[in-house]
């Protein structure tokens, strides 16, 4: 047998190991569960990870992206769930319910403001590609969000969903984030001045 094909059986062994383990395993984590299983594939950035251009704005929303899909974005229940001491899992932004994940994506009303609009854009959008495909499937609003290309091939093909509606889902999720985090620092900042006027008197 020569190298170069001692090579190539030996790296499709590897691959196929851990494609195959991957797979597997993938099913024994909750926080997994908006990524299907036959989407990883060993050399093949996820198209989530990818970024649709040279922008720097469209880059810099990857990582808070990246943390929504695989379950690692921390909110209130996150908190309570993983933390000893009692912490309320109840949203902050709005005390409404806890802040679970859907809660953040589509419930909160302090958030409605950035929300409303980008959503009809991408309910829009996939409309558009749902009557192109002449498909008539049931969609998962949080699914979309969190991980359009779990319907690649129902509302359009890889290529139509990271030009039409993923880069949408990214400007959600980042600026979601962004006025989360903006109305928390206000809230940390007047609880932090109340703490020190206390003090003073």
């Amino acid at each position: 047998m020569s190298k170069g094909k001692w090579k190539k059986m030996t790296t499709t062994a590897v691959h196929k190991y851990w494609t195959t383990r991957i797979n597997e395993e993938i099913m024994y984590y909750s926080s997994l569960k908006y990524i299907p299983t036959s989407s990883f594939k060993v050399w093949k950035i996820h198209p989530l990870a990818l970024a649709n251009s040279a922008n720097q704005r469209d880059i810099n929303r990857i990582p808070t992206r990246i943390k929504i899909a695989t379950g690692n974005y921390i909110l209130q229940t996150n908190r309570a769930a993983y933390n000893q001491n009692n912490v309320d899992p109840t949203c902050k932004l709005c005390d409404q319910a806890e802040e679970s994940l859907s809660h953040f994506l589509l419930c909160c009303r302090a958030l409605d403001q950035i929300r409303t609009p980008i959503l009809k854009n991408i309910i829009c959008k996939c409309s558009e590609l749902l009557a192109l495909q002449h498909s008539n499937i049931q969609l998962d609003i949080l699914q979309l969000i969190i991980n359009p290309f779990h319907y690649a091939g129902s509302v359009g093909s890889e290529n139509d969903i990271s030009c039409r509606i993923e880069p949408l889902c990214r400007q959600l999720i980042y600026n979601l984030h962004n006025k989360r985090y903006e109305i928390l620092s206000k809230m940390d900042l007047i609880s932090s001045r109340r703490k020190m006027n206390f003090k003073v008197s």
